[in-house]
Order: structure tokens, then C-alpha cells, then sequence
């Protein structure tokens, strides 16, 4: 018998309040991004390219050379840049010992590494290229930094020696080439040169330190300083209108006990005051609290490039969101990329636990302002908070062309990874490599692992649009791009943007990841906009596990949408070996379970995870129709060493008849992935209607039929705007928005986009007709919702977590 279930309805009311907010010039630099990617798939090249909105730098990795430096005016878009067909050569550096020159090379045998990936995201870039040498010179090592903010860049020579001569003289020297055909260049003093391009673009250039030389002769910038100091910088420095970047007085505080100066310092090298912080905070549930306070006597604008900064010991660094309040605690919306390094595998130069915030700070004249930062780590008010950052190889793997690249990761807490992606497919082929499962510990008796609030087991990979051509090889995606629109603790939002390979289509993945107590949900929204004919053999708009890389099986597979399970499927097999099914995913939730996962590593993990996939919105447009979705699961008995495993996949496909895109072909998917405890009592999460549930229904289909069914809403806005419907964004009028919603599971992100005050808001919220009080969320005080700032219409984004269930289960 069918069941209707509407049992939430509420009401969500936002009006402006009369209190002050932090000044509108702090968020200048918001729509400023900084991009590092490659033209080619890193195993394909030897380039890649750092942009912002400000400059545009082309570097070959194999040759060491600059081949492009330019200027973007302010008249010109970020995609306004064009390539130069023809490679300069800019960038010269020199070990200059007993009267000699000697040219920094690239060795040989490491010609393919494209250098290792520091530090990437929203506001700063930075690549490392190791163990250079001299071309015909003493037998010293030496280092290649190139780093980016905005509307800065740097290029640094290190030398990487421990021992020194200390009787004879020896000297680095970076050259820059600026030729009078391209600039205008005038040395200012013997601390700063000045550089303008034709578009009347200026830098600035300086060193890192006082006794270095820095001089401009024959068409070049000349750096050159004594060895003994190991390292010396080139900085480009973009010279702003109306705004400096000099003089902006900056302090911080400990806000907790024993309430300890952290004595910021500027760091000329990476062209940023430094914070240090603290780390003072409780374990797991805690919240690291610094007052800032920035201070401009000027009578101009002045702004800040900042890195909060912990090293050494990080507690709960696999989950870690930073964010910007005011002085009343307010989160203000300012984003603030975070990068971070646990690996130590390897003794590199910047291997070890470290964790960085990145963010640029615009101050008005006459102007002191009181600010906190705040290091959420694992939960956000009584929820575990969700986060999206940076995470750098540097420590771990091999220097060989596809290892320590860029590599980003999402938590639910603070207790390991749950999901780790690998952008450029780089590493296995795959965007998803780790995943695994929230709240869930060992069943099994002398097997401790995983403990509670510990790493839990990878169940991976996953990953989206797989093209195979008509000769059966990949259709890779190039140019890939990041831009991080939320990275938490209630919602991340994360874009990446690039292009196949043969410049027939435009690729564009969305990924949201939401803040709950139950159990991992992550959203894919996947588009690919055809601009040329494209034959293929084969076309995966999403699979899991990942031909490229998998680490589970699973031995239960059922199909069904919001009504129930499907009828029986028929099996074919392929001329592979593989067994095969084809379904049509009909239906307003088409989903897939893949249950009884047979845990892979018994003799480590005393519990193990399943996964299913919930196709949530579908508007797939081929020949100017609406296409059919269709799922497709493969599985194949493979003979090991040890016996007889098995691979299985499913995927996300078009119709199984359909072997070519034309231009105007649209594919747009909406894909929910639930990572799900595997057996009775692993689940040790607070959500008590879950855990029920799971005790009960685990290693089954149910819980993805439960998942389906239950946790589609059903949206009516009385006033404002629906933008979006998974996750929930509504757009405010005249900062208010009313709303009924039905139907959910757990925690359910509500985001209400334009307002014109990202502070003091009332939120009236009745469930059943009884009122709700989100506050109770709160534990440290304003700690119960997310802010994004958003630069585009330079007004406010407030996500709320919506509790969803009901006590009502399914028969």
C-alpha cells in the first residue's frame, strides 16, 4: 500500500536589523581567484600555468623555463588571456663561484616530473621543482619555488645543501628578461624596481632580504645574494589603484587562557603576514578562537595578504574549516583557503604536519578593526561540522610525473578522511580515490580498529564522465580548474571547470557535501556541454566503483526508485568476461544499492561500509529531447595470487544505442552517493531514528529505498525565489523568504542567498506547527550557521542545518 509522508513544514523569516557589519572594502579581493593547472593531462605534459586576475604565468617544467609573463589589465576578463605561440625564455639562475657562472639545470633523469604541488586553492599557489643541478658545475642541489596570490607572484632559487663552503665566495642570482619591446622598466632604488607593460599593467619588484642586490641592467631584473643565506626571491607585487599594500598594522591574541601574543611577522618570501596559531583547544568538539586586529592609520586603503599558520603538532587537521567573525561572533562570510600536509613517508623540504589559511584583508583609511578567526575542528555548534580543503603530497609517494599533484579532501568531523579527490585523475585515473564511511566502529571482538572517532576504511573509488573514443581509449579532461565556492562547516560547494581533450566539449563537475549526523552524502552535479561531434565507444556520466580504482565488492545489488525495488533484471555477459545489467531509471529517485560490501582487510578493520547512488534530477538533452537514464552494473571474476576476486561497477549512462554527441548536447546530472554502515551496531552516531533503523535494516537495500524515498523535499516558496533544488538555495526578496518544505532525513542544508546583511537575522521555523529553535544547535555562541560572502552580487549567503527525520519508518 502507498504511504504518504508530509510531516515537516516551516517557515523561514529574514529581515535586516539595524546593528553595524563589518566594512564592504574588507571583501575586495573575493572575486579574486588564483588558478595553477595544466594544458594537458599531467601525464601528457610538460607545462603548466598559474592565472589569476592579475597575471598569467606559462612555465615548462622540462626545460625549466619561463616561456610567459603577463599582465591582465583591468579592462580584461580573467579568460581574456591568450597564449603566446611563440616560448620565451625569462627566467636564468646562477650558482656564481670563483668568478664563474654556472646555470641551474634540470637533471636529466627527473626531466618528466612536473615538481611537487605545496599549497593550492582561492587565493594562493605554490609548486616546488627539486633536485636541480649545475650545467657543469660543482655537484650542488638546488630548488625551484614558484608561488602566486592574486596580485602577486614570486620565484625563489634555494640551495639545498647542508654544508656551505665558508673560505670561498659564492652567489645566486635570479634574471628576469624585460625587454624594452615589452616594458617600460625604472629602478626606483636599490630595493625596488618598477616594471609597466604596454597595457600599462605595473609590478613592482622586490627581494626578500635587505642584503641582497637587486638591480636592473641589459633589458633584465637581477637578483644576487651570498650563498650562505641558502635561498633568494624575485617578488612581483602588483601595483594597485586607489589601494597599498603597505602599512596595514596587524596583531593577534589567543582568546583562550592563557590568552598568549601570537606576534604575527611578515614573510617577505611568501609576501604575507604570518599568524601563528595556538592550537589551544579541546579534542574533537573543539574551537580554536584568535582575535585579530588590523589597524590602518592611513589615510588611504590599505590591504593584507594573511597565512594563519600551525606547524608541527595539529590536532584534528584531517577536518579543519577556518572562518572569519566579527567582534559580536558573527560569521562574516570572507573565504579563506585551507592547505594542509600530514604526510612524513618521505624526509622532503616541506614534508611534516602543517595547516595554512589563506585570505586578503581590505581596510578603509583611518580604520582599526576587531575580528576573530576560528579553526572549527570536527563540529560546528553540537553537529560534527563538514569541511573541504587542500591537501598536500609533499610528504608521501615517489618523484615520478603523476605523484604530488593537486589532491583535495572532505571530512564529516574530525576522524580521518572521507573522501579524498584527485582532480586531475592523475594518481589512479580517478576522481574519487579514498572514501569512506562516518560514525562507525568495530563489531568484531580483538579487532579494535576503527575505534570511535578514528579513521575508518577506504571503500573507494568512484568517478564521473569516462569517454571512451571509437578505438577504446579515454577521452581525458584538460585544464582543470578549481574554484571553491563554500568549503563549510555546514556546506562545501566546490566547481571544477575544464575541457576534453579534443576541444569538443565543455566539462563542468559541482560537488556538495552537507553537514548531518548520520551518515556521508555527497552530490555531484555533472554537465557537459558538446561544441563538436563526438563518437564514442563507451560513455560513463558517473561510476562506483572506478574502473581505475577500487577498493570494495560488494555481493548485493538492487535497483528501485521512490515507489520500491524494481522488478527482476535480466544478466547478459560481454565478450570481457563481464556480467551484465542494463536498467532504465525510471521513476522521480532512481537509486542503486550496493550492499553485503565484503570487507577486504578483516584482519585490520572490524567493520566495513556499503554505498548507493540516488539519481536526484536528470535533464539530459540529446538530438533536442529528453533522453533516458540508465544505470549499468559490471562485474567480473578476476583470478589473483591468492585465488579469485571479483570488480564491480556501476554507472550512469545514456541509452546503451546511443554512440554519439552533437554540438548542442547537453548531459546535466544531479548524483547522490550515501556511504552507509555495513552491519547492526557499527553506527555509534547521536541520530537515534537512524541508528533504529540501521540495527535493523543494515547490509540490506532499505536503507538507500529509506534515502530515496524519505529524503526528497518537497519545496513551496510563498515568498523569494527557488534557485536550486538540491541542496535547498532560495534567493531572498527584500531580505525575506517564507517557505514550506516536506520530507527529509537527518540534517538539511537550507541556504538563503541575497541579503544585503549577513548579521542579526530572525529565523522563524515551526515543524508540525510547533516552533523549532535552531539555536539549540549553539555551543560556543553563534556557532549554529554558515556565511558566504558572495562577490558576484556583493550580497550574503546564510546555510542553516535543518533537522529532517521523522519517527515514522518504512514497512
Amino acid at each position: 500500500m502507498k504511504r504518504y509522508i508530509v510531516f515537516t513544514a516551516f517557515i523561514l523569516l529574514i529581515s535586516r536589523q539595524l546593528f553595524a557589519q563589518a566594512p564592504f572594502q574588507l571583501f575586495d579581493f573575493t572575486k579574486a581567484n588564483t588558478y595553477m593547472y595544466f594544458p594537458e593531462v599531467p601525464s601528457k605534459t610538460k607545462e603548466f600555468y598559474i592565472h589569476s586576475n592579475y597575471h598569467f604565468l606559462r612555465f615548462n617544467t622540462e626545460e625549466l623555463k619561463l616561456t610567459q609573463m603577463t599582465g591582465l589589465a583591468p579592462y580584461e576578463k580573467l579568460e581574456d588571456i591568450s597564449i603566446h605561440k611563440e616560448e620565451a625564455d625569462i627566467l636564468s639562475m646562477y650558482l656564481e663561484y670563483n668568478g664563474e657562472r654556472y646555470k641551474v639545470i634540470k637533471e636529466e633523469k627527473d626531466k618528466k616530473f612536473l615538481g611537487r604541488w605545496i599549497e593550492g586553492g582561492k587565493y594562493y599557489q605554490r609548486r616546488l621543482i627539486p633536485n636541480l643541478i649545475l650545467e657543469d658545475g660543482p655537484l650542488f642541489s638546488f630548488s625551484l619555488e614558484i608561488a602566486s596570490w592574486p596580485d602577486a607572484f614570486s620565484f625563489t632559487l634555494s640551495c639545498e645543501e647542508d654544508f656551505i663552503p665558508e673560505d670561498v665566495e659564492m652567489k645566486l642570482l635570479v634574471e628576469i628578461e624585460t625587454p624594452n619591446t615589452l616594458y617600460k622598466v625604472d629602478q626606483k632604488n636599490k630595493n625596488l624596481v618598477q616594471v609597466v607593460s604596454k597595457k600599462e599593467v605595473e609590478w613592482e619588484v622586490t627581494t626578500n632580504d635587505k642584503n641582497n642586490t637587486l638591480k636592473y641592467s641589459n633589458e633584465k631584473i637581477q637578483v644576487e645574494g651570498d650563498l650562505k643565506q641558502k635561498h633568494i626571491s624575485a617578488l612581483f607585487h602588483r601595483k594597485m589603484a586607489y589601494k597599498s599594500n603597505d602599512g596595514l598594522i596587524v596583531s593577534a591574541i589567543d582568546k583562550k587562557e592563557p590568552y598568549t601574543d601570537l606576534k604575527p611577522y611578515k614573510d617577505l618570501k611568501r609576501q604575507a603576514t604570518v599568524i601563528p596559531l595556538s592550537g589551544n583547544m579541546e579534542k574533537f568538539e573543539g574551537l580554536e578562537r584568535t582575535g585579530l586586529f588590523l589597524q590602518n592609520t592611513s589615510d588611504e586603503i590599505r590591504y593584507e595578504r594573511l597565512i594563519f599558520e600551525k606547524k608541527h603538532q595539529v590536532k584534528n587537521i584531517t577536518g579543519t574549516t577556518m572562518i572569519l567573525r566579527d567582534k559580536e561572533g558573527n560569521p562574516i562570510g570572507l573565504p579563506i583557503q585551507v592547505s594542509k600536509n600530514w604526510h612524513t613517508e618521505h624526509n622532503r623540504k616541506y614534508s611534516g604536519t602543517w595547516l595554512r589559511g589563506f585570505t586578503i584583508v581590505s581596510i578603509p583609511p583611518n580604520t582599526t578593526l576587531e575580528l576573530e578567526l576560528s579553526r572549527i575542528n570536527g563540529f560546528w555548534g553540537q553537529l560534527p561540522a563538514v569541511s573541504h580543503s587542500q591537501l598536500s603530497l609533499e610528504g608521501w609517494g615517489q618523484n615520478v610525473p603523476n605523484n604530488h599533484q593537486l589532491w583535495e579532501q572532505t571530512s564529516l568531523g574530525a576522524y580521518g578522511v572521507n573522501m579524498c579527490l584527485d582532480p586531475n585523475k592523475n594518481l589512479t585515473g580517478s576522481l574519487i580515490n579514498d572514501l569512506r564511511p562516518f560514525y562507525v566502529q568495530s563489531t568484531k571482538a580483538g579487532i579494535s580498529a576503527p575505534q570511535k572517532h578514528d579513521w575508518t576504511p577506504n571503500i573507494g573509488g568512484g568517478d564521473v564522465l569516462k569517454i571512451y573514443d571509437n578505438k577504446g581509449e579515454i577521452v581525458e579532461i584538460k585544464e582543470t580548474k578549481v574554484d571553491q565556492v563554500r568549503t563549510g562547516p555546514i556546506l562545501t560547494e566546490i566547481v571544477y571547470r575544464g575541457k576534453t581533450g579534443d576541444d569538443k566539449a565543455d566539462f563542468k563537475l559541482t560537488t556538495y557535501i552537507i553537514r548531518t549526523d548520520d551518515y556521508l552524502r555527497t552530490f555531484f552535479h555533472v554537465e557537459l556541454n558538446v561544441q563538436k561531434t563526438i563518437n564514442y565507444s563507451k560513455l560513463a556520466i558517473a561510476q562506483f566503483s572506478s574502473k581505475d580504482y577500487s577498493d570494495n565488492l560488494e555481493d548485493g545489488l538492487a535497483y528501485g526508485n521512490e515507489k520500491g525495488l524494481y522488478p527482476d533484471v535480466d544478466q547478459i555477459k560481454d565478450i570481457n568476461g563481464f556480467a551484465i545489467q542494463r536498467v532504465n531509471a525510471t521513476g522521480a529517485a532512481p537509486w542503486v544499492s550496493m550492499h553485503k560490501a565484503i570487507n577486504q582487510r578483516p584482519q585490520k578493520y572490524g567493520t566495513w561500509g556499503n554505498k548507493g547512488l540516488i539519481l536526484r534530477e536528470w535533464n539530459t538533452i540529446i538530438d533536442k529531447k529528453l533522453n533516458q537514464a540508465q544505470f549499468t552494473s559490471y562485474m567480473k571474476e578476476i583470478k589473483t595470487g591468492n585465488g579469485k576476486t571479483y570488480e564491480r561497477m556501476i554507472e550512469l549512462n545514456l541509452p546503451n544505442q546511443k554512440r554519439q554527441l552533437n554540438k548542442g548536447d547537453k548531459i546535466d546530472a544531479i548524483i547522490e552517493l550515501c556511504v552507509l554502515p555495513n552491519e547492526p551496531n557499527a553506527y555509534y552516531g547521536t541520530n537515534t531514528l537512524f541508528k533504529e533503523f540501521i540495527n535493523k535494516n543494515a547490509d540490506t537495500w532499505k536503507p538507500m529505498y529509506r534515502e530515496a524515498y524519505l529524503n526528497t523535499q518537497k519545496i513551496s516558496v510563498k515568498k523569494g525565489k527557488l534557485t536550486r533544488q538540491i541542496p535547498i538555495r532560495i534567493e531572498a526578496e527584500d531580505n525575506e523568504v517564507v517557505v514550506d518544505i516536506s520530507n527529509g532525513l537527518g540534517y538539511v542544508p537550507v541556504t538563503i542567498t541575497n541579503i544585503t546583511d549577513y548579521q542579526n537575522f530572525k529565523l522563524i521555523l515551526t515543524k508540525g506547527g510547533e516552533f523549532v529553535n535552531l539555536k539549540e544547535q549553539e555551543k560556543y555562541g553563534n556557532d549554529y550557521w554558515q556565511t558566504d560572502f558572495n562577490p558576484d552580487t556583493k550580497t550574503w549567503e546564510i546555510t542553516y542545518s535543518v533537522l529532517m527525520d521523522s519517527d515514522l519508518n518504512l514497512n
